[in-house]
């Protein structure tokens, strides 16, 4: 099932199985992302009462087990997706969680923020289910956003058992959330990208597949063009942003362009490029730069440099 955006899935999952029931969610989870999303304030709006359980930086399996009482209607996993809690920290396996609440003869549900199904390159998959992973745990609920790392158009998208998707599709608040037929024509199209494996046609993989020595042959290219005198190439490390794997680090090849950096970021932002300054110095991330606007690049940081 398709609504118009992650928020708006989240929103009609708890209204219609948690309106005026508890939901039980770890402390460490109740997460803020973009536009002041916050959870309690969703699960407010919705109709449904959050149970917390666990500390900030700890919850266990034991933690949800003693809060399910009479007024439980579902137990809820929710992706940090923005920030991670790092050091004497613990929370419990989505896996473990879904066992409980199908013991408890509850809701299990699994609000992932981002979703991926190809593995992952550079280990980033190693802490992070893949959608064929959390599905074959035959999940009641799970819910993602169709851009971010799935790579499509911004949908939220809904799977789970069939019985709880039809009593979605009956909720009379799905018409306010529904997406239209540009959308879906766009994530069809995507998906059927994903059935061929043809990543070209998937910006975000195709970016976040290229490897270091792809992306540092192409920006010596750009750098011969230039001139050693205005820029160099260097190694660096990049993250994936968009509210996806938070703090989790993968190798870039950035160009250098020489020059006080303060200075040279506000000029690029007024011909509409966006680098990032690190340790002192502007660069331009490759993993970020398609290759077709490479020569439209090359004409831009020449007029730039020449303008000193």
């Amino acid at each position: 099932m398709v609504v118009n955006n992650n928020a708006s899935a989240v929103f009609l999952i708890l209204n219609t199985f948690a309106k005026k029931k508890e939901v039980v969610v770890s402390r460490g989870e109740l997460v803020e992302i973009g536009g002041s999303f916050r959870i309690p304030e969703v699960m407010k709006q919705s109709g449904a009462n959050l149970h917390e359980v666990g500390a900030t930086n700890k919850t266990k399996l034991s933690d949800y087990t003693e809060a399910i009482n009479a007024k439980t209607a579902m137990l809820m996993k929710v992706h940090q997706s923005n920030f991670a809690i790092e050091g004497f920290s613990e929370d419990v396996p989505y896996e473990a969680i879904a066992s409980l609440a199908k013991e408890s003869s509850l809701i299990d549900y699994y609000d992932l923020g981002s979703g991926y199904l190809p593995k992952l390159p550079y280990n980033l998959g190693n802490r992070e289910h893949s959608l064929e992973q959390i599905l074959a745990c035959e999940p009641s609920l799970i819910s993602f956003s169709g851009d971010k790392l799935f790579g499509s158009v911004q949908a939220g998208i809904v799977a789970g058992r069939k019985e709880l998707i039809a009593k979605l599709k009956k909720n009379q608040l799905l018409r306010m959330l529904r997406v239209d037929k540009i959308t879906l024509s766009i994530l069809e199209e995507s998906i059927k990208a994903y059935l061929k494996e043809e990543w070209d046609a998937l910006p975000t993989l195709w970016m976040l597949f290229q490897s270091v020595e792809e992306l540092e042959k192409r920006a010596l290219h750009v750098r011969e063009k230039i001139g050693e005198k205005y820029c160099e190439v260097i190694h660096s490390d990049t993250y994936m942003g968009g509210g996806t794997l938070p703090n989790r680090k993968f190798p870039t090849i950035a160009l250098h362009v020489k020059g006080k950096a303060t200075v040279l970021e506000k000029k690029f932002r007024k011909n509409h490029i966006i680098g990032r300054i690190e340790n002192d110095r502007f660069l331009l991330d490759f993993r970020s730069i398609l290759p077709e606007v490479e020569e439209k690049l090359v004409t831009i940081i020449k007029t730039i440099m020449e303008e000193k």
